[in-house]
C-alpha cells in the first residue's frame, strides 16, 4: 500500500507535466494538438482519482497514529506502574546515607522528579526526589466495591487533605503562578446587540502560588538498619497525614481571605455568639445561595468540636431533628470535621463588637468575639488544590547524629483556594 506521501509525489508529478503542456501552448500561442489535449484528459483524470486515494490513505494513516499512541501511553503506563512496585524509599535513604549517591531506579526517578521541578520552575532542597507521575492512590473495584488501593511508598506519598476528599479538584504538573479566571461581574445579564460592555466587566483572575509544606520524621538509625518494607508504608502513612493536614489549614486560611467578610448572623443573643445551630448552618446556605454558588457540591467544615455541638443540636425547638444527620450532612448537605479551623484562622481581622449582627441590627455588646471561630460551607466545585512537582525528602544525619537518629523532612510545593470568592462563605461561633 502506497503511503500518502508516495501518492502526493505522483501528483505533484503529473501536475508538473500538466503545467509544462500549458506553458508550451502558451509560448507558441496556439491551441493544445491532438494528443496534447488527450494527454491533458489522463492527467486530469489521474489527478482526481489520486486525491481519493489520498484522502482514504491520510484516514488510515490518522487512525494507525492513534492507536499506535494509544499503545504507546499503555505501555509507559505499565512502566510506571512497574517502577512504583520496584521503588524501595528505604534504599533510598540508606544509600544517601552511606555514600551519598542513588543507585539504579531510585537514581533515574531522582533525573525525571528533577526534571519535573525544573520545569515547574521550583528548585528542590532535598537529596531524594521523587516524580509526581508515581505519587498517586489507585481507585479500585473488588467484589463490586469501590475502595482505594495502597500501593506500596509512592502512592502513599499523596497528601492525605480533606479538602480533596470532600471533593476539591487536584491539578499536577503545573509551572509558576495558577491563574483561575473569574467570570465577570455582569457576565450573566442579558445585552442587546449594540450594548456596551463595561470595563468594569473585564476578566479577573485568582493567583495561587506554590507554598512548601514541610513534614518532619526521626527515626533512629538502627530502625533504618533493621526495617523492612513495612517502613516504607509506615513513613508514608505519617508523612501523608501531616502534610495532607498543612494543604487544609492553608486552605482554611484562603478561603478566609477569599471570602473577604463573615457571613451575618441570625442569633437573638444580645451579649455572646453562639456555638453552630441550625440558624447559622441556614444562613451559609442562603449568602451561597444569593452567590450563585449553591449546588450538590456544596459541604460543610468546621472543627471537631463545633460539629459535635451540632449533632446534639435542634434544628426545630423539641422537633428531635439534629442539625448534623446520622449520615453527616448538615440539611442535606456533607459536613466535614477538621482540627486546624480555629480562632487564628480569623484572628487578623480585628474583629469589632459592630461586626456580629444580632437579628439584622449591630450589637454592641458582644462579649466572646475574640474566641470567635469560622464554619464554612464551600462550593467544592471551584475549589483547586495545586501541586507543582512531586515530593522532596530531605536526609539529615547529622544534626542528632549523636543520638544515632536520622531526620527526615519531606517537602510538598502546593497550595489550594477556590476560584471565585462567592464560592466560600463563612459565619463565625464561638
Amino acid at each position: 500500500m502506497k503511503t500518502s506521501l508516495k501518492l502526493k509525489e505522483e501528483r505533484a508529478s503529473l501536475i508538473s507535466e500538466l503545467e509544462a503542456l500549458v506553458e508550451t501552448a502558451k509560448s507558441e500561442s496556439r491551441d493544445f494538438t491532438e494528443a496534447e489535449e488527450t494527454r491533458q484528459g489522463q492527467i486530469s483524470d489521474a489527478v482526481y482519482k489520486l486525491d481519493e486515494q489520498i484522502t482514504r490513505s491520510e484516514k488510515s494513516e490518522e487512525i494507525l497514529l492513534r492507536n499506535l499512541a494509544s499503545e504507546a501511553s499503555a505501555s509507559e503506563t505499565r512502566e510506571m506502574e512497574k517502577s512504583a512496585g520496584d521503588y524501595s524509599l528505604q534504599k533510598a535513604i540508606n544509600e544517601f546515607r552511606q555514600g551519598g549517591r542513588l543507585s539504579g531506579l531510585e537514581a533515574e526517578m531522582q533525573q525525571e522528579a528533577n526534571r519535573e521541578f525544573r520545569e515547574a520552575g521550583i528548585s528542590p532542597s532535598g537529596h531524594i526526589q521523587i516524580p509526581i507521575g508515581l505519587t498517586y492512590r489507585a481507585n479500585t473495584l473488588s467484589t463490586n466495591v469501590a475502595g482505594v488501593s495502597q500501593q506500596g511508598i509512592l502512592q502513599g506519598l499523596v497528601p492525605d487533605s480533606v479538602i480533596e476528599t470532600a471533593g476539591g479538584n487536584r491539578i499536577t504538573g503545573v509551572a509558576g503562578s495558577v491563574k483561575l479566571p473569574s467570570l465577570p461581574s455582569d457576565a450573566t445579564l442579558e445585552k442587546t446587540e449594540v450594548a456596551e460592555h463595561t470595563g468594569a466587566s473585564a476578566m479577573s483572575s485568582v493567583t495561587i502560588d506554590p507554598v512548601r509544606f514541610a513534614s518532619r520524621i526521626d527515626v533512629s538509625n538502627q530502625a533504618l538498619a533493621l526495617s523492612s518494607a513495612s517502613f516504607d508504608s509506615v513513613v508514608a502513612a505519617q508523612f501523608r497525614r501531616h502534610s495532607g493536614g498543612l494543604m487544609d489549614a492553608k486552605a482554611w486560611a484562603n478561603f478566609v481571605t477569599a471570602a473577604s467578610a463573615p457571613t451575618l448572623r441570625s442569633t437573638t443573643a444580645a451579649t455572646t455568639v453562639p456555638a453552630i445551630d441550625f440558624a447559622s448552618a441556614n444562613d451559609l446556605i442562603a449568602a451561597l445561595g444569593n452567590a450563585e454558588a449553591l449546588n450538590a457540591s456544596a459541604t460543610f467544615f468546621g472543627n471537631h468540636a463545633q460539629l459535635a455541638t451540632a449533632r446534639s443540636q435542634q434544628a426545630v425547638t423539641n422537633g428531635g431533628i439534629p442539625t448534623l444527620q446520622a449520615d453527616g450532612t448538615i440539611a442535606g448537605y456533607k459536613a466535614y470535621g477538621h482540627s486546624k479551623i480555629d480562632a487564628t484562622l480569623i484572628a487578623d481581622t480585628a474583629r469589632t463588637t459592630d461586626d456580629v449582627f444580632v437579628g439584622g441590627n449591630s450589637s454592641d455588646a458582644i462579649t466572646n468575639e475574640t474566641s470567635l471561630q469560622p464554619f464554612f460551607l464551600v462550593n467544592m466545585n471551584d475549589v483547586y488544590c495545586c501541586y507543582w512537582g512531586g515530593a522532596d525528602l530531605v536526609i539529615d544525619n547529622m544534626t542528632l547524629a549523636h543520638f544515632g537518629v536520622t531526620r527526615m523532612i519531606m517537602n510538598y510545593y502546593a497550595n489550594c483556594n477556590v476560584g471565585h470568592g462567592g464560592s466560600v462563605k463563612y459565619v463565625e461561633v464561638a
